[in-house]
């Protein structure tokens, strides 16, 4: 075992949340629920320690690190959902709207995360802060339309290169999905649909195309532009 090295342990979770839901006259409901996260003792790598001159070093590492649980992050968020149910001409018009907001900090700790401010900020920040959509489903005999827009706000991500500027930032982004359901028989289901209708792409991932790639392999939502895609679903 390294010096310093610790036996792993499990980590720990500290919950708190609260909410309310309610259900309004012509068809209205909704959500609102807030939550704080403390997790300690969570997992990481150590920061990297030289190998000593004259160490027996036949592989010719020059540093070594390991792996430990001591970090510590508080997680806070807010979920938001609103819905109207309605009639419209033979069948039924479902409306959500979406929203999260969320925030990760690590607070303390003496893994390489804690320590180094540039593998902090990617942890901090790799995710997006708000995420939103907005559905629309439409019901009518044995069909089922949906229309809806995903929004992702902005993240960042390291660039992979090792001089000048080690963080990208990518802008908030869009999309558009649709999709219909066909009820064949009471079990049998088929669906059609377009993710991301509109073809869009994320900014190009800079520094990355010496690895074979264009767009960053850690992006929260699917860079391979529109998909089609038929499906044919069977319950038992």
């Amino acid at each position: 075992m390294l010096l310093g090295a610790k036996p792993l342990k499990p980590e720990q979770s500290k919950n708190f949340s609260a909410g309310l839901t309610w259900k309004g006259a012509a068809g209205f409901s909704g959500s609102l629920d807030f939550y704080h996260i403390k997790l300690s003792d969570r997992f990481s790598t150590s920061a990297a320690f030289a190998v000593p001159a004259g160490t027996p070093n036949p592989l010719r590492y020059s540093s070594v690190s390991y792996f430990t649980n001591d970090f510590d992050t508080t997680t806070r968020g807010v979920d938001l959902v609103g819905s109207h149910l309605s009639r419209l001409g033979d069948g039924k018009l479902n409306l959500t709207a979406a929203y999260n907001y969320n925030t990760t900090k690590v607070d303390s700790g003496s893994t390489s995360l804690a320590t180094n401010a540039a593998q902090r900020t990617i942890f901090e920040e790799r995710l997006p802060r708000q995420k939103a959509t907005f559905s629309a489903t439409y019901d009518i005999a044995q069909w089922n339309l949906l229309g809806r827009v995903r929004h992702y706000g902005a993240w960042t991500d390291s660039t992979g290169n090792a001089n000048g500027d080690i963080f990208q930032r990518f802008g908030a982004i869009q999309f558009l999905d649709l999709a219909a359901s066909f009820k064949v028989k009471a079990m049998h289901t088929l669906r059609f649909g377009i993710d991301n209708v509109l073809n869009k792409y994320p900014d190009e991932a800079t520094f990355q195309a010496s690895r074979g790639l264009i767009y960053s392999r850690n992006a929260p939502y699917d860079t391979d532009g529109r998909n089609l895609y038929v499906e044919y679903k069977v319950k038992f």
